[in-house]
């Protein structure tokens, strides 16, 4: 069976690229032939690239002060994810090629099922089009399953239209499951569908299995660099006092990120390029300690097997850590801020022994999740 995998477009998110990566490995061990629908977003007028540049002048020059966001355009966008984007372009094969949204339907006709998933495909302020990533456009031969869709938050976002459209859409899905356990009841109680929690794709595979993608030996050196701070927001006040945490633990900090992107870009682009992502999976691996405010920094510090800490992001989704450390029981883990770190936690022990067999478990309720949910319907 051909089956496409439609998530967000993959650009220099470390834990967007590697989900993708998991998913297709996974359906791929399956004995299906699993393709990566790389998608990109629609090209924009002449003028509507003038009045973006308009704005951003504002915000760079008027507004910054006040810490408006400041995004790069798909131009630049391509040259800081040049690195991060040639583990997308050799390592997730095969591939539909780089695409533009309103192709996928296109496309689409030459596969027998899409999978949605994972990370937050659902969250109507992510989601490029709902109508593409809820199957709209899909024919009824077409086999449609979502595997750990994340609406992100715990909260309902969509709004009366999008609900009943969306919903409508959903309801022809073969198979529903999402990676949230709040999505479970949002999803049942606004569009009237079942679904079902699984695990993040990345928790499908093992460590071994993302060190061979990074080129690195199984064998390779565990720890030993010290703390591993994969932080997405630097600049922001709950993630200040890092060096104080290093040395209650006695170890070094390091990181694995460029400049945050600013107006700055226009004279020095290089120091705004993202790493390979060959190199931070090293970085986890060599790593004694992690300190993240990524949901993906702690799924993989739990893969790893790496003590952590994490500082809950809220605007981007705290419920995304909170569903993850309810499973795991790992509650005592996540802080609002690094100054509301609890000092007892650093050196608290963690039971790796039952952490796995909990991963463990999770992973086969994932396979089997997919391996019925491609079997439905099947001749």
């Amino acid at each position: 069976m051909k089956v496409g995998i439609l998530t967000l477009p993959l650009w220099h998110n470390y834990g967007g690229i590697l989900q993708a990566y998991a998913l297709r490995l996974a359906i791929e061990k399956m004995d299906h032939q699993a393709i990566l629908i790389d998608v990109k977003r629609e090209s924009i007028s002449k003028r509507k690239q003038a009045i973006n540049q308009t704005k951003r002048w504002v915000k760079a020059r008027i507004l910054y002060r006040l810490r408006r966001p400041y995004y790069p355009n798909e131009k630049e966008m391509a040259s800081i994810s040049s690195d991060t984007r040639a583990f997308v372009d050799n390592k997730i094969k095969p591939s539909s090629g780089h695409i533009r949204l309103s192709f996928v339907p296109k496309f689409a006709k030459r596969l027998d099922a899409i999978v949605v998933g994972s990370d937050q495909v659902w969250r109507p302020e992510y989601c490029p089009d709902l109508k593409l990533y809820f199957l709209g456009f899909a024919k009824k031969r077409l086999k449609k399953i979502s595997y750990a869709a994340s609406l992100g938050t715990d909260d309902w976002r969509f709004d009366p239209k999008e609900t009943s459209r969306c919903g409508k859409f959903l309801r022809k899905f073969d198979a529903v499951s999402v990676r949230e356990d709040s999505a479970v009841d949002l999803i049942k109680d606004n569009m009237q569908v079942d679904a079902v929690q699984t695990c993040d794709p990345t928790m499908l595979l093992s460590d071994t299995d993302y060190l061979l993608a990074a080129d690195l030996k199984p064998e390779h050196p565990s720890g030993g660099r010290g703390i591993f701070c994969y932080v997405l927001d630097p600049k922001e006040p709950r993630m200040q006092g890092l060096p104080n945490i290093a040395a209650k633990l006695n170890y070094e900090l390091f990181f694995v990120m460029p400049k945050v992107f600013d107006k700055g870009y226009a004279k020095s682009s290089a120091d705004y390029i993202f790493p390979p992502v060959e190199e931070w999976i090293k970085a986890l691996q060599e790593s004694d300690f992690v300190i993240t405010d990524s949901f993906h920094g702690c799924v993989f510090s739990i893969i790893f097997n790496k003590p952590f800490i994490a500082i809950a992001n809220t605007v981007r989704g705290r419920t995304r850590f909170e569903s993850l450390f309810k499973v795991f029981g790992l509650e005592d883990r996540l802080f609002d801020s690094v100054a509301d770190i609890d000092p007892e936690i650093l050196n608290k022990s963690l039971d790796w022994d039952e952490i796995n067999k909990i991963r463990e478990n999770e992973k086969q309720k994932g396979f089997g999740f997919l391996t019925d949910a491609l079997k439905i319907g099947s001749k």
